[in-house]
């Protein structure tokens, strides 16, 4: 609610793209320096990915830059635009991380308020082809951009980053309702809140009805598998009730994942890519904490940039841990 205006999101797609690097442009003389952001971006898709991601996107970076070089030297290059500034970027689902060899600043769809990819044909065979992309992001401070060479597949992004940024503000959800406000986790963390609100749902006669748990409330519940009514109000409080104040996913994946409900998996999967990242974490956690494969659900390290380090440190652990969701001091195990 803005103003007296009230703005019911609509469900949109989440971003079908994991890592789109980008590079500036090499110079004429700059063979070593394309081959050395080349290596950097290599390495940069190590640490951004995990498991068996990591030599994929790492053969990923280095093509795409050394693809650069030559798209270079036959000078098929679309013209930046007059005041922007040349940088190597990641594109992720959750924003955009600038400089990320270096000193990586990461920029979430909120900041971002325009992305424009303008691409270099060519003709090969009788069929039109990209050669080369150049992206541009624009804040409200600076315009940025980087190339690619070929095409870039942000057309989902294009369609709908006012969406994905709308998405990425809303707080989160203190209740499975989305009614009960709990924070951000942009401008504190926010890990610790969620699991203790989780706990406090599974301690309370109002949780329990609204989670269908059986009599002796969570202790008997983890104990097995979850009743089909658990599984249905998890499903529903996953799928998002995008006319509520906060957003339930992240602690209806906590649930889902301290109650090893397993049918939940792939709506957890499909978290994994939210444009907000609380809600990205959670998902992968709980589907990771369930069993799902890493190469569907990727790592918290590959959101950790978008995250507080805290938060990241106890997503870990609670992946690890058993059937607990206690946080407080002194608290007893559930």
């Amino acid at each position: 609610m803005s103003s007296g205006v009230v703005t019911v999101l609509r469900k949109l797609p989440p971003p079908d793209f994991r890592y789109v690097w980008l590079h500036p442009e090499p110079g004429s003389t700059g063979a070593l320096a394309a081959a050395g952001t080349a290596g950097l971006a290599g390495a940069s898709a190590a640490v951004w990915s995990a498991g068996s991601h990591a030599l994929s996107l790492g053969l990923i970076a280095m093509g795409s830059a050394l693809g650069l070089l030559a798209l270079v030297r036959a000078d098929h290059r679309p013209p930046i635009q007059r005041g922007a500034r040349e940088v190597t970027m990641a594109v992720v689902p959750w924003g955009i991380v600038v400089d990320p060899d270096t000193e990586p600043r990461v920029l979430r769809w909120p900041a971002v308020k325009q992305v424009n990819v303008d691409v270099s044909h060519t003709m090969r065979g009788g069929t039109p082809a990209i050669v080369s992309s150049l992206v541009t992001v624009h804040t409200e401070r600076e315009v940025l951009a980087g190339r690619a060479a070929g095409a870039v597949d942000l057309e989902r992004l294009l369609a709908n980053l006012e969406g994905y940024a709308q998405e990425a503000s809303r707080p989160v959800a203190a209740d499975i309702e989305g009614l009960a406000v709990l924070g951000d986790g942009v401008t504190e963390p926010i890990a610790a809140a969620l699991l203790q609100a989780a706990d406090g749902i599974c301690a309370t006669s109002r949780g329990d009805a609204q989670l269908a748990l059986p009599v002796g409330g969570y202790r008997t519940a983890a104990a097995r598998a979850a009743a089909p009514e658990t599984i249905a109000a998890l499903r529903s409080a996953l799928s998002w009730s995008y006319d509520c104040p906060a957003d339930p996913r992240p602690l209806a994946a906590i649930l889902a994942g301290a109650f090893g409900a397993v049918e939940l998996v792939p709506e957890l999967l499909g978290l994994a890519s939210s444009p907000h990242p609380v809600v990205a974490a959670f998902g992968k956690a709980a589907a990771l904490r369930l069993g799902a494969p890493p190469n569907r659900a990727g790592s918290l390290d590959e959101v950790a940039a978008f995250l507080f380090e805290e938060d990241v440190e106890i997503g870990k652990r609670w992946i690890a841990s058993g059937p607990t969701l206690c946080l407080r001091p002194r608290a007893q195990a559930c």
